[in-house]
């Protein structure tokens, strides 16, 4: 698997304090404006997802726009201001597929570029494991186009979107996080 190159330098074209033309990048996070000496940091958006499970099958999304249209996710998305992550992902699920998760707990975390209308935006993707009461019965049809509960033997990693997700769906497969302390 290529590892992704996390350069964020983006065409900005002004100052977004100022309106001034000459923004500069300076590797590997930061624009600076010598006219009004503002700093803009572009760090990382913080995301989280599920690998939700139902009677030992693992749910998995069909992304329903781009980025990676028609590959499969897990639900959740990206943590608002003022939310944790946890009470973002049981938004996300709400949202996303009308249920709430039981038994959330945090499991991994990995970096993501999230490439949208040619901004690159870089993620931690904080992923937690939990539980299904029973498959979905609606869909959020304006980011999904479906779903599948899929044998965890039987998972194709090659369909799934981003790499953080698939890594992190081969650590479950494995039994263990994949950035485990010991």
């Amino acid at each position: 698997m290529n590892t992704p190159d996390f350069t964020t330098h983006q065409n900005f074209r002004c100052c977004p304090n100022c309106g001034a033309p000459e923004l500069s990048y300076q590797a590997p996070n930061r624009y600076n404006c010598p006219s009004c000496t503002f700093v803009f940091y572009q760090n990382n958006a913080a995301a989280c997802g599920a690998i939700l499970t139902h009677h030992g099958n693992i749910l998995l999304l069909v992304r329903g726009k781009q980025p990676a249209l028609g590959k499969l996710d897990l639900p959740g998305g990206f943590i608002d201001p003022g939310e944790s992550a946890e009470e973002a992902l049981q938004r996300e699920i709400m949202e996303e597929i009308g249920l709430e998760a039981r038994n959330l707990r945090y499991f991994s975390s990995a970096p993501n570029l999230y490439e949208y209308r040619g901004v690159r935006y870089p993620t931690c993707d904080l992923i937690f494991t939990g539980e299904l009461p029973h498959p979905p019965r609606a869909i959020q049809e304006s980011e999904i186009s479906g779903w599948i509960l899929e044998e965890p033997g039987r998972l194709d990693l090659d369909r799934i979107a981003f790499p953080s997700i698939r890594g992190a769906l081969e650590g479950f497969l494995r039994g263990r996080t994949k950035g485990a302390l010991r």
